[in-house]
């Protein structure tokens, strides 16, 4: 029987939560120390710089680590590593607009070491300092951080609505108890109320999946992401990370566009022929070998079911712009230009030079049209893919479910 959805995920959760997973995740890095201070500072400094390749990260990480920090991030901070009297060596970063990581300048690494040293001076750690303030206030452990660290560049504010990657990754690797990766040192924030740590790629991953449909990155989205991961792993959601790093990992990759491009030639000159060639697409339609976990949006766009819920969507969507047509000319008026009418003259309205265009879109490659028309384009695309996954799920959860009578 094939795996469900939910099974697919604990799966692969068990798969890549192992102690393994460290050598190659930025994590490595407070992993060295032994110290909760040192643990605390070296995972919200690699935290806050985690954005972009991982490889990236881990070696800017590793220079702050072994450069800057030379060992002893909390000395580092509070001032212990100068002359009696002397400021911390941070201080000489101060206002400085050399480049430090990506967008950050070392005048914001500064800004983020006064902030630590705030706390660090007025708290025995931060996880007390978060306390103090939840005891105040009555906050939570991110609303906390964003209010303890909201200054400086990289620490979303409030009326961002930003999902807080860093900060709930940082969070993670903090409050998960009894993980091979995470510390779980903190009691300040309940693993059942930690978010997933939400980035593009977790977004994407997380969309193709179905857990949201949602396609702003912010904060409700993660929420949402969040909710679905808590039906599976009730007392742990956060877990959820490490399924979609092994989704992604093992079917998280698109083919290509001229791999989808190929596939839908083939279905576009079946529906052409009809006959016996359009009876074997139809057959094809429902034959889905692999667990829908296992799908790649490539897998999805490539799949007959996907080519006839187009074709229906570009039918009717053409099929209500002519009735609008013979509306507007009944009255004397004229239709404004739209991107349906462009691309149904240049043939791109038809499913299968269609599906190759969503992908480009989505892929960020295609070129010829507006944002505007791409968004249009992307809706659409998303409306057929939405259907057929919805019909996927369907369809396995039936199978699934099924006693094996209907095979006799």
């Amino acid at each position: 029987m094939a795996f469900t959805l939910n099974e697919n995920l604990k799966r692969w959760a068990e798969q890549y939560e192992t102690a393994e997973f460290i050598k190659s995740d930025p994590v490595q890095i407070p992993h060295r120390y032994d110290s909760r201070v040192n643990i605390e500072i070296s995972a919200f400094v690699t935290a806050w710089i985690a954005w972009g390749a991982r490889k990236q990260i881990i070696k800017k990480a590793d220079f702050i680590d072994r450069e800057i920090f030379k060992g002893e991030p909390y000395h580092y901070i509070v001032g212990n590593n100068v002359a009696p009297g002397a400021a911390p060596e941070w201080e000489q970063y101060k206002g400085s607009k050399e480049s430090f990581y990506r967008t950050f300048t070392y005048g914001d690494f500064a800004d983020l070491c006064a902030r630590l040293y705030d706390v660090y001076t007025s708290a025995e750690s931060m996880e007390a300092a978060i306390k103090k303030a939840h005891e105040t206030n009555g906050e939570t452990a991110l609303a906390t951080l964003q209010s303890l660290f909201g200054s400086v560049n990289g620490i979303p504010d409030f009326e961002t609505q930003s999902a807080c990657k860093r900060l709930c990754l940082f969070l993670r690797w903090m409050c998960r108890k009894g993980s091979p990766v995470d510390f779980g040192l903190w009691d300040v924030c309940d693993p059942r109320n930690l978010i997933i740590p939400l980035d593009t790629h977790v977004h994407k991953q997380a969309i193709r999946l179905g857990l949201t449909t949602r396609r702003t990155p912010d904060l409700r989205t993660a929420i949402e992401i969040t909710d679905c991961f808590a039906e599976i792993f009730p007392n742990d959601p956060a877990k959820g990370d490490f399924a979609l790093f092994g989704y992604g990992i093992n079917k998280g990759t698109a083919a290509g566009v001229n791999e989808i491009a190929e596939a839908t030639k083939e279905l576009t000159e079946a529906m052409k022929k009809g006959g016996k060639a359009q009876k074997k697409a139809n057959e094809a339609i429902a034959a889905v070998p692999v667990p829908v976990a296992d799908l790649s949006i490539a897998d999805v766009l490539k799949m007959p079911l996907f080519f006839a819920n187009l074709q229906t969507q570009l039918t009717s969507l053409w099929n209500d712009r002519e009735n609008a047509r013979r509306k507007a000319a009944k009255v004397n008026e004229r239709l404004r230009a739209h991107v349906i009418d462009r691309m149904h003259n240049v043939g791109d309205w038809e499913p299968g030079k269609f599906t190759v265009l969503f992908a480009s879109v989505l892929d960020k490659v295609a070129t010829g049209y507006s944002s505007s028309e791409r968004a249009f384009i992307r809706t659409v695309g998303m409306g057929a893919f939405n259907e057929t996954m919805k019909k996927l799920l369907a369809d396995e959860k039936a199978r699934n479910n099924s006693d094996g009578d209907d095979k006799q």
